[in-house]
């Protein structure tokens, strides 16, 4: 057979599809070719191969054209991010209110509701207005413990009563001795006395961990720590002499 010559009839509008298939093509190689020398450079084997020249053949309308594409699909990103993130919120307050709703009947609930109302902890703002911040008033020195002044409403300053009676005492105790205190100088009452082990041991956690204000220390052979001021021990975590247990 002989190789016949074919020929291409195109109208003006094929043949501008066409060119932007290929400048398209051309535009996706000169993007691929420079993912690939990067990747070489960086097992240090360096291509040398430079698309300036191929860059230039590119369309600068069509190249302001992509842009704009682009632009665009960052603004449905954008926007999808926003509904995503307002639906996140949502189902948070509806969380939060059914745990209000269940602490009416639930002790254990309620427990972590008053924990994490002791002013000792940072409130996160689900989006409610924000209240004016009170000036913080200069709290005294604590030479004995009253019970009016660690109560505020329903809720126990557990925190504020765990440091001051360490400090009062001069030396560490152990979370079932904070509870025992409690019950007699905070005149507790049943449903306090029962979630007050808890309470002071998050009292006390939060101190260590958030206010670096607490330290502790175990015995050897013995899951039982002892609590106590950060400044009676030492750099490495050892108990003064003069802060020992009688």
């Amino acid at each position: 057979m002989k190789n016949q010559e074919i020929k291409l009839e195109l109208t003006t509008e094929e043949l501008e599809e066409m060119k932007r298939y290929y400048y398209d093509e051309l535009r996706s190689l000169i993007k691929r070719i420079e993912k690939v020398s990067a990747m070489l450079e960086k097992l240090g084997v360096p291509s040398n191969v430079d698309v300036n020249t191929y860059k230039k053949l590119l369309v600068p309308d069509e190249i302001y054209a992509k842009q704009v594409i682009i632009k665009d699909d960052e603004k449905i990103e954008k926007k999808e991010n926003q509904k995503r993130e307002k639906k996140s919120v949502q189902k948070m307050l509806i969380k939060w209110q059914e745990i209000v709703e269940r602490a009416k009947h639930d002790p254990a609930v309620k427990e972590f509701l008053d924990i994490m109302n002791d002013e000792n902890i940072p409130v996160i703002d689900f989006g409610h207005e924000k209240k004016q911040k009170k000036e913080k008033e200069v709290k005294k020195e604590v030479t004995e413990i009253i019970a009016s002044n660690y109560k505020r409403n329903k809720n126990i300053l557990w925190s504020d009563y765990v440091y001051d009676k360490l400090r009062l005492t001069g030396y560490p105790l152990t979370v079932e001795e904070l509870k025992q205190y409690a019950i007699v100088e905070l005149e507790l009452d049943e449903s306090d006395k029962e979630s007050a082990f808890s309470a002071i041991h998050s009292a006390l956690f939060r101190l260590k961990r958030n206010q670096k204000t607490i330290n502790n220390y175990a015995l050897k052979g013995s899951r039982t720590s002892y609590y106590g001021l950060s400044e009676w021990f030492t750099k490495e975590g050892k108990l003064l002499k003069k802060y020992s247990r009688p």
